[in-house]
């Protein structure tokens, strides 16, 4: 495919090329053998993480911080799996939207519509950033437990000295490991292995995400730039009413990207709005559990689990409230345009543009279930009503 040369393109666009590119699911890419290949090869590295974790809880049911780790990594897993089979298998919005991009920074012309494109290429890569350095460190920490806080037990009994060298792994898989007949000599190579699978968990759930709110967040300075070029079309045209065509086309070929970005998103929020409030309550049972232990590594490590689980919802809602608030400005840049000053048979024109613009565009769950500020607020609150009522089993 092809892609811009231009330097905003790349800034806009690197960092969500480096996150999609070894998953398969960078939109501008050649679909491939190679890229099917490295889509099949993450979702079979998922699928057997899942697996290893799933066997741990079925041997050990009784090990209840293993079993809210496993429960965290397992959800996790899902969504991971099921954003980048969704961002592979049904990539044609994606791509219009990205090939839309490519045409627009080689078009772009004008400072003003530079600081507006380059000002949300940045809001872009800060949640991009935002996002996989939270799910980053969660995986590191993860990796980092076994090395902090290890479980090896001493019992003493008179002159008898007793020692559990249980070795522990990133991901819960003591116990399958040793059905699995395992030597302890491939302890490091395991070790390391299971790293890498969370650094590809957090790839395919956070590093999707980041593609996603990329991609958003240009749709939305288009819409600015689409609000600017509204307000000046009066002072700044000869042609009129040729001029107010091409900006009507414009709006609608902006609604279109976004209703193909809402298909998209439409099924991997149902689960992601479902799996967020399951974690949040998990991380915070699992916080209250390690705080009454006085373990301090728990405590940070379900901390930082908890803080990505938040942030990940609340850039959904924010992004979700702000493409709806980008797209209603259009129409209200219409009506304060100087409309006043072009023959009737114009300006009657933007009665439709304004009609159009009050149709909220917004990010739904199923598309039944809207994703605002309005549900981060209803799901927090949700999640720490179930909390207390965790809480309250524990103190009883």
């Amino acid at each position: 495919m092809k892609t811009s040369s231009n330097k905003d393109f790349d800034y806009a666009m690197l960092p969500l090329k480096i996150l999609a590119w070894p998953v398969g699911t960078w939109p501008l890419q050649k679909y491939n053998f190679s890229s099917a290949m490295r889509t099949i090869i993450t979702l079979i590295i998922l699928m057997v993480m899942m697996m290893i974790v799933n066997l741990e809880i079925y041997l050990d049911v009784n090990d209840a911080e293993k079993n809210l780790d496993a429960l965290v990594l397992i959800g996790c897993g899902i969504l991971a799996v099921w954003k980048v089979a969704c961002f592979r298998i049904c990539s044609d919005s994606l791509v219009t939207n990205f090939s839309s991009a490519v045409k627009d920074y080689n078009d772009l012309s004008g400072e003003d519509k530079r600081a507006i494109v380059r000002r949300h290429a940045y809001m872009g890569r800060m949640a991009c950033a935002s996002l996989i350095g939270f799910s980053y460190m969660s995986a590191t920490l993860f990796t980092s437990v076994p090395m902090l806080a290890a479980d090896d037990e001493t019992v003493v009994q008179g002159d008898n000295v007793t020692q559990n060298n249980t070795p522990d792994y990133p991901i819960p898989s003591e116990l399958t490991m040793k059905v699995l007949h395992v030597p302890e000599s491939m302890y490091l190579v395991i070790f390391v292995t299971e790293y890498a699978m969370l650094l590809v968990t957090s790839t395919g759930n956070l590093g999707s995400d980041g593609l996603f709110f990329g991609i958003t967040f240009h749709l939305c300075g288009q819409a600015e730039v689409l609000k600017l070029e509204f307000s000046k079309f009066v002072d700044e045209s000869d042609n009129k009413t040729e001029r107010l065509n091409a900006l009507t086309i414009r709006h609608r070929h902006l609604l279109k990207l976004s209703e193909k970005l809402n298909n998209i998103i439409s099924s991997i929020l149902i689960i992601q709005l479902s799996t967020s409030c399951l974690l949040i309550c998990t991380t915070g049972f699992q916080c209250i559990l390690s705080v009454s232990v006085h373990n301090l590594v728990m405590v940070v490590k379900t901390f930082i689990v908890m803080s990505t689980v938040l942030t990940q919802l609340f850039a959904y809602s924010y992004v979700g409230d702000y493409l709806k608030n980008q797209m209603e400005g259009i129409g209200y840049s219409a009506y304060c345009s100087s409309w006043y000053n072009i023959p009737s048979n114009i300006s009657r024109d933007i009665v439709f543009i304004l009609m159009r613009a009050q149709t909220p565009v917004y990010l739904k769950a199923g598309q039944f279930f809207v994703v605002n500020m309005e549900t981060y607020m209803s799901i927090v609150k949700t999640s720490m009503s179930y909390l207390s009522v965790l809480r309250v089993m524990i103190t009883t």
